[in-house]
C-alpha cells in the first residue's frame, strides 16, 4: 500500500465508516428484528452501490451522463414505484443540451435539484413536463439548460446557481403497454471531448463524498420515517399536500399500517381528477418499496378497480384476500402506505380502517368480484415484464 496516496487513506476511512455503520445497524435506533436487519444490511449495501457509482462514475460536470437511480434495486427516500429516475451532474455556469424522445412513456418532467434532501440541500429551482416541450412529429426533441437563452433555444430551463443536478423523473401508468425512453446529455462545446484521467486527490474526494453520502442516507431516512410514525396515529391516512423537496405537481398523503395476520387494513376513498395517482407501501425505517415485480405492492389509477359508487377499496393484507385491490405486505406487521396524486386538481381525502379478514366482504362494496388465483399471476406476469423492460434488465 502508498501510504502516501490520498485514494488509500479515504479507501481505509470509507471501509471504517462501513464496518461501524453495519454494527450500528443490528440496535436501535434502527428498525430490530431478524428480518429488518437482514433488510438493513440489504438497504446498506445498496447505498453503497448507488453511492459510490454516484460519486466516482457520474459527478463530472463536464462529462455529464444520465444515471439510473431508486430503481427496483437501488431504493432509498421512498421513491414512486410508477417512476423511472435518472439524474445527471451539472454546473450553473455552464450549457448542456439533453436529446431524446419519451413518447412511449405516460409522460416524463425535468428538474433542476440543489442535491439530496438527506444532505439537507432541498432546493427545486426548475420543473419542464414532457407536455411543455416542443418535439418533431415522432417525440423526438432538444432541451437547452443555461444561465441565459442566447441562442432563443424553443426548449429551455434556466440554471440556477445553486443547481448541481438535472433529473427526469419518467412516469407509467399502463404497465402493459409502456415502455422507457432514451435520453443523452452533453456539456455544450465538450462534444467529442476526451475525458482526462482522475487525479489521486479527485478519488479521495470522490469515495469521501460516496462516505457521507452513504451515512448520511442511512441516517438521515430511518429518521423521517421514525419522526413521521411517531407523530401520527397508526392506521389512519392523512390528506395529500405538498413535500419538502418535491415536485411542485404532486401531492403527498400518507400514513402507517400496523395489521396482524389475521387483519386487513381497508383504505377507501374517491378517485382524483388527476393526470396520474397511486398508493404504495414501504418498509419501515428503510423506506424502501417492497417487491415491485413479483408482488402487488402498488396500484395506481389504471390498476385499482373502481366500485360501482365511484370509490375504491384497497385490501392491505399479509394473506391474499380474493379481491382485486390488493397491497400486499409480504409478510411486513409494520408498512407505510403513501399516496401521490398528481397534476390534480381535486385532493379527496381516504379513509382507513383496520378489519378482522373474516369480517372483510362487509367492508367492501357489495358488488365486488371474486380475483382468483389464475388473474393474480397474470396481472403479476405484466408487472415483471414491465419492471424487466423498464429497468432494461
Amino acid at each position: 500500500m502508498n501510504n502516501d496516496s490520498l485514494a488509500s487513506q479515504a479507501w481505509e476511512d470509507f471501509a471504517q465508516t462501513l464496518d461501524r455503520l453495519g454494527k450500528e445497524l443490528a440496535s436501535e435506533p434502527f428498525p430490530v428484528g431478524p428480518r429488518e436487519t437482514a433488510e438493513g444490511y440489504r438497504y446498506l449495501a445498496r447505498l453503497t452501490s448507488f453511492g459510490l457509482q454516484w460519486a466516482l462514475e457520474f459527478s463530472d460536470p463536464d462529462f455529464p451522463s444520465f444515471y439510473r437511480y431508486d430503481d427496483d434495486v437501488t431504493k432509498w427516500g421512498g421513491p414512486n414505484v410508477d417512476n423511472r429516475y435518472l439524474r445527471a451532474t451539472i454546473s450553473d455556469t455552464d450549457a448542456y443540451r439533453i436529446t431524446g424522445n419519451g413518447a412511449n412513456t405516460h409522460g416524463f418532467l425535468f428538474s433542476l435539484h440543489q442535491g439530496d434532501m438527506q444532505l439537507g440541500e432541498f432546493g427545486v429551482y426548475g420543473e419542464f413536463w414532457h407536455d411543455q416541450l416542443v418535439t418533431d412529429e415522432d417525440g423526438n426533441f432538444e432541451l437547452i439548460l443555461s444561465p441565459t437563452n442566447t441562442t432563443n433555444a424553443a426548449n429551455w430551463m434556466a440554471l440556477d446557481p445553486n443547481a448541481r443536478i438535472v433529473s427526469i423523473r419518467e412516469y407509467f401508468n399502463d404497465w402493459s403497454i409502456e415502455k422507457p425512453g432514451d435520453y443523452q446529455i452533453e456539456k455544450i462545446g465538450n462534444e467529442g471531448q476526451s475525458k482526462p484521467p482522475l487525479t489521486d486527490s479527485e478519488i479521495a474526494q470522490n469515495i469521501k463524498t460516496a462516505q457521507v453520502w452513504i451515512e448520511s442516507s442511512l441516517r438521515f431516512w430511518n429518521s423521517y420515517v421514525t419522526n413521521a410514525r411517531s407523530s401520527s396515529e397508526i392506521n389512519t391516512i392523512t390528506p395529500a399536500g405538498s413535500a419538502l423537496g418535491g415536485a411542485t405537481d404532486i401531492a403527498y398523503g400518507s400514513g402507517f399500517c400496523s395489521i396482524g395476520d389475521d387483519e386487513a387494513f381497508v383504505i377507501e376513498g374517491e378517485a382524483p381528477d388527476a393526470w396520474t395517482w397511486n398508493f404504495l407501501l414501504y418498509n419501515g425505517g428503510w423506506f424502501e418499496s417492497l417487491d415491485i415485480a413479483t408482488r402487488t405492492c402498488s396500484r395506481n389509477g389504471t390498476q385499482l378497480t373502481i366500485d360501482a359508487d365511484g370509490r375504491f377499496r384497497i385490501v392491505v393484507s399479509h394473506t391474499d384476500p380474493g379481491v382485486a385491490n390488493w397491497l400486499d405486505t409480504s409478510g411486513l406487521h409494520d408498512t407505510m402506505v403513501t399516496y401521490r396524486f398528481i397534476r390534480t386538481t381535486t385532493s379527496p381525502v381516504p379513509s382507513g380502517r383496520v378489519v378482522q379478514l373474516a369480517d372483510l366482504a362487509e367492508a367492501l362494496h357489495p358488488d365486488t368480484k371474486p380475483f382468483t388465483t389464475e388473474q393474480r399471476r397474470a396481472e403479476i406476469i405484466i408487472r415483471q415484464h414491465h419492471i424487466s423492460s423498464r429497468f432494461r434488465r
